[in-house]
Order: structure tokens, then C-alpha cells, then sequence
């Protein structure tokens, strides 16, 4: 008799999962380093450009409140351009995400051994399962229309007890606050996808059948039934809060002069994002084996007509 799925299990696959693709690890976070340090340069070369030979941006960067102020008040044009820039990163993460969580769920539901057979088993995941996963993308985004709601009523709540806030304490609890419902609603939307995900690939030769709004639903149902599926990822999330809380209380009213504490703080920050990333791979292990638990969709039996 096979043990039962427990949340001490799923967590051991993760941590199996990212001990034994330590190099799969690795690459996916040099990905991801890619991206956002691409997008970070072309940011601060606009602001270089911009404001590079202007002393009020100089006393801005140094936390002058009111240089800051005067440099937002005549710059909407250079904001525009870095929001902008910011938007293409993200929205090429997230077409990147989707043919990278095809490598991954293939790397883990398949477990292949060698580097070899992990890029081979990889790059087919990837490729295979990378138009589903856009389709899959496109729900996503229906799900998570109720979260968007709730974080511009949250924001909207919050905005209006800062008018007569005092201290940072009455600024982060009603922001905490108001964020809360729209965090929770995007967890649910987000654990519902990744199970979707998971079944596609675990159910490889029936996922042209199933289609990904019928994966989607059977996901859903799933994640009802099963709370430890938001378990699961809600223990990822904590873990998540605390590593970077951690983070902030290093950074914060410790000083890091010169090169060497430049160094030091870049070395903590891409530290813990690694960590984040290993965290995240790790979750995505734990599904693999919660849904390798679920039984497979009924099959739909076509009747055959004889000719005559």
C-alpha cells in the first residue's frame, strides 16, 4: 500500500526535486537574471540620459524628499518610457514562464538521470506544451479578473486611511490590509493553473483531448476538494515572506559603504532570489506528486458504426 500524500511529503519532493536538478535549478535562475538585469539596464541608462547631469536628481537618489518631488513633477515623459520598459519585462516573463514550466513538469514528472537526458527531456517539455500553456496563460488571466477587483477596492480602502496616517505602522497595516483579498484570490487562481499544468503533462498522451478549459475545471474541482493543494503553496508563501523580510532587516540600518558593501548587498539579493527560485521550483515538484495521485479523465468511448 503506497503512503498517503501528506503536506511533509509534497515538501520532500520539492526538496528532492531541487537537490537532484541542481543544474536545472541553476540555469532557470540565470534566465530570470537575464531578464531583469536586461530590463534594470535599460531603465537606468534612460534615467542616466535623462537626469545624469542634474544635481537635483543626484539629491533625490540621496533621499532628499523634495528633490525627489520636483524630479517626478517634470519627468512623466521618462517614467512613461521606464513603465513602459518595465511592462515588456514582465510580459516577457511571462511567455518565457510558459515554455519553462513545460521543461520543468517534464524534467520531474519523467525524472530523468544525466545532464544529457535533462536537456533533452527538458527542451521537448518545453516546445510540446508551450501552446497549451499559452492557452492555459488566457484563463489565467479570466481567473485572476476577480483578484485585479479586489486589489483596486483593497488600494482604494487603504488610500483613504493614509490621509490622516501618523506613523509607518498606520501606513502598512490598512495597505496589508486591503492587499490581503486580492494576494488570496490570486493564490487560488494560481494553484488552480499549476494543477492544470501538472495533469497536462502527467496525462501526456491524453492532453490534446482534454483541452485546457476542461483541464482547467477538472484542476478547479480538484483544488476544492483537496485543501492541502492550497496548503501547500500557502507554506511556500510564508516561507517566501520570511526570507524577505529577513532580507529587508539585513539592508535595513546596516550599512554597506563602498565597493565591497555594494558588493555584499548585490551578493544577499541575488542570493535570495535564487533561494525564491529554488523555492518555487520546489512547489512545483510537490504538485507533481499530489496530481500524480489524482485518477486519469474518463475517456469518451466513440461509437463505431459498420458499413454496410
Amino acid at each position: 500500500m503506497s503512503e498517503p500524500v501528506t503536506l511533509r511529503r509534497m515538501l520532500r519532493a520539492g526538496v528532492r526535486g531541487v537537490s537532484e536538478y541542481t543544474g536545472m535549478v541553476l540555469a532557470l535562475f540565470v534566465v530570470q537574471i537575464l531578464v531583469s538585469w536586461g530590463a534594470g539596464l535599460i531603465m537606468a541608462l534612460i534615467l542616466m540620459r535623462s537626469f545624469g547631469d542634474k544635481p537635483l536628481f543626484d539629491d533625490a537618489v540621496d533621499g532628499d524628499l523634495a528633490a525627489l518631488l520636483e524630479i517626478l513633477r517634470g519627468g512623466g515623459q521618462v517614467f512613461g518610457a521606464i513603465a513602459f520598459v518595465g511592462v515588456g519585462a514582465v510580459l516577457t516573463w511571462v511567455v518565457l514562464r510558459w515554455f519553462l514550466a513545460g521543461g520543468v513538469l517534464a524534467v520531474f514528472t519523467e525524472q530523468p538521470r544525466g545532464r544529457r537526458e535533462t536537456a533533452r527531456c527538458f527542451g521537448a517539455g518545453a516546445v510540446s506544451y508551450f501552446l497549451v500553456f499559452a492557452r492555459l496563460g488566457l484563463i489565467s488571466f479570466a481567473l485572476n479578473v476577480p483578484a485585479l477587483m479586489a486589489l483596486s477596492a483593497g488600494l482604494e480602502w487603504a488610500t483613504g486611511r493614509f490621509e490622516h496616517a501618523l506613523t509607518m505602522t498606520e501606513v502598512i497595516v490598512p495597505l496589508v490590509l486591503g492587499l490581503l483579498p486580492a494576494a488570496l484570490l490570486h493564490v487560488v487562481a494560481s494553484t488552480i493553473i499549476d494543477y492544470a499544468r501538472a495533469e497536462l503533462v502527467l496525462r501526456r498522451p491524453d492532453h490534446e483531448s482534454l483541452g485546457a478549459v476542461r483541464t482547467t475545471m477538472r484542476a478547479a474541482g480538484f483544488v476544492v476538494r483537496r485543501p492541502l493543494a492550497l496548503g501547500h503553496v500557502l507554506v511556500y508563501w510564508a516561507i517566501f515572506i520570511a526570507v524577505s523580510l529577513g532580507f529587508a532587516w539585513l539592508s535595513h540600518g546596516h550599512a554597506m559603504l563602498g565597493t565591497s558593501g555594494a558588493l555584499s548587498l548585490l551578493a544577499i539579493r541575488e542570493g535570495l532570489s535564487l533561494l525564491r527560485s529554488a523555492l518555487a521550483i520546489g512547489v512545483t515538484a510537490g504538485q507533481v506528486e499530489l496530481t500524480a495521485t489524482r485518477p486519469p479523465p474518463p475517456r469518451e468511448i466513440v461509437p463505431v458504426v459498420e458499413k454496410r
